[in-house]
């Protein structure tokens, strides 16, 4: 059976992980003081029950663990971890050990889906049948191992409900966050659009008439030169001081509407923010450049959604603690670098200029497989071999409507595996 060990195990089990760790203590502990009380200290029995109980302790321990380290030893130590439960049951004769099994049930949920958690509750219950029956002479064997196929199947229909809330909670944040982030851009865009339509409306009314004074004021003043009375030459500097007044007050109108039309630039650090508050997972390192000017919306929102989307892909396909975000403004285009890792500050030395050796950068990767998982699949790439990870990412339908987003205004996207994690870089031309 291959595992696919699914992003919501990083949901906090810290309760559930405890009460396993209480029902292992008085379980073992019964058992121990019964067979020392029954044999001795150091009979093989007892010796036995204290290895299989301290190595179910450290098999539960590596199988709960909340993050995805080690995903190839998890499956083999789950199965084994059940070997010692049904072990313990065979080498003692108390048929309570078969809450071992019951424990493993509700972890079970967490690496396979709920079909085949029902379908293996059955056989699962089995083994409790055939030992109270056939070692230990247990006539009720068959009602007891029914029993304890209920307790197995209430705990993994436990198990399944809180991965479903977990799940559900999880979407219903995100979306949340969503669409805090959205309202904020739509907002800033609306405010944007009226200060470009007071400033246009500044322009075409009062900027055309104070003009068309100024020019007017111009032309009294060429005819008072033409006058040659004493009245004429007070008439003359009144206008030349209407005139001087006209030009400076048309001056300050440009200067005003030079200053609307830059304060109508988008705030984007509010929509990102808003984006990115109370996230649980993964820690976000933000760097928007001070003086960015984003006034096009098309753009903001084209930027926006490349970061929703890298951070919802970190968040589901990863774990990923940390996730770093820059956005700069160079060279006429804006620049938008992401990177996810496991590590502290190895995203921020990498989004800084710091490029891993031997891994090439891909654009315009092929779209071909599902959106199951972040980086799902891997196609070798033609020509000189370099290390495993820089194999060709196989984009998903997340990377392929971002790339299309960018495309469209005319930017490049590019993406690569590095050994901190997952990199994206966006360069969108500002005249777009």
């Amino acid at each position: 059976m291959k595992i696919s060990i699914p992003a919501h195990w990083r949901v906090s089990i810290d309760i559930e992980r405890a009460s396993a760790c209480i029902t292992w203590m008085f379980v073992s502990g019964s058992a121990l003081y019964f067979l020392y009380h029954q044999y001795s200290f150091m009979h093989w029995r007892t010796l036995s029950a204290i290895a299989i109980f301290g190595m179910l302790a450290v098999t539960f321990v590596i199988v709960s663990r909340h993050d995805h380290s080690k995903p190839s030893l998890r499956l083999p130590t789950l199965w084994a971890m059940f070997l010692l439960a049904v072990l313990s049951q065979f080498l003692l004769p108390y048929v309570y050990l078969a809450i071992f099994v019951v424990i493993w049930s509700a972890i079970l949920p967490y690496y396979v889906n709920w079909k085949t958690c029902v379908v293996l509750s059955i056989p699962l219950a089995l083994p409790t049948i055939l030992i109270q029956g056939w070692v230990w002479q247990e006539q009720q064997a068959f009602l007891t191992g029914a029993l304890f196929w209920t307790f197995n199947l209430f705990a993994m229909i436990m198990s399944n409900t809180a991965i479903k809330e977990s799940k559900a909670r999880e979407e219903a944040d995100a979306l949340n966050r969503q669409l805090l982030s959205t309202q904020q851009l739509m907002k800033q865009a609306l405010t944007q659009d009226e200060r470009l339509r007071i400033a246009r409306n500044i322009h075409d009314v009062l900027g055309h008439h104070l003009t068309a004074l100024t020019i007017n004021l111009q032309v009294a003043s060429r005819k008072a030169d033409l006058l040659e009375s004493t009245e004429s030459q007070a008439i003359k500097q009144h206008v030349e001081q209407s005139h001087s007044i006209a030009k400076l007050l048309l001056s300050d109108v440009r200067e005003a509407i030079s200053d609307i039309r830059e304060n109508a630039a988008i705030d984007f650090s509010l929509a990102v923010n808003a984006l990115i508050k109370d996230l649980p997972r993964p820690m976000v390192n933000l760097h928007i450049d001070d003086d960015l000017m984003l006034t096009n919306v098309r753009i903001a929102d084209c930027l926006l959604r490349s970061m929703q989307e890298a951070l919802t892909n970190v968040i589901r396909h990863t774990q990923a603690h940390y996730f770093s975000i820059s956005l700069t403004q160079h060279n006429g285009a804006y620049n938008l670098l992401m990177q996810d890792s496991m590590v502290p500050h190895a995203a921020d030395k990498t989004i800084s200029g710091e490029q891993p050796s031997s891994i090439p950068l891909f654009d315009k990767a092929p779209c071909s497989f599902s959106e199951s998982a972040y980086v799902e699949g891997v196609q070798e790439e033609a020509g000189p071999s370099v290390s495993d990870i820089s194999k060709r990412v196989v984009a998903g339908n997340g990377l392929k409507g971002m790339q299309e987003r960018v495309h469209e205004l005319n930017g490049t996207i590019s993406w690569q595996q590095t050994e901190q994690g997952f990199r994206i870089e966006i360069h969108i031309p500002e005249g777009e």
